[in-house]
């Protein structure tokens, strides 16, 4: 039961860091952003990545998703249903 309940507990640090990153970079990366709900249902791959998904501004068909990579500390993979920075279309601002 510990060892499962110590799991549980480092999946949802884990989460939160991926959380956190995830608006890091959609903040750094594109416009018009004001408001970012996440959906707490994750996935942790094989590699220990975590992915996180969400809607922004408040509209649910204005989708993200980002796979949090903990070992670089960077989100690779994502989708973002919004308008990239005019700086950022080229190679992906740092955040």
């Amino acid at each position: 039961m510990k060892y499962q309940h110590d799991k549980k507990e480092a999946e949802q640090e884990l989460f939160i860091q991926a959380k956190n990153k995830m608006e890091s970079y959609i903040k750094a990366n594109y416009k018009n952003i004001k408001q970012i709900t996440y959906i707490n249902d994750y996935k942790i791959n094989p590699m220990g990545g975590i992915s996180v998904k969400g809607y922004l501004n408040g509209n649910k068909e204005k989708e993200f998703f980002g796979l949090y990579d903990k070992t670089n500390d960077e989100i690779g993979v994502s989708s973002v249903d919004a308008g990239e920075k005019p700086e950022c279309q080229e190679k992906e601002c740092e955040y």
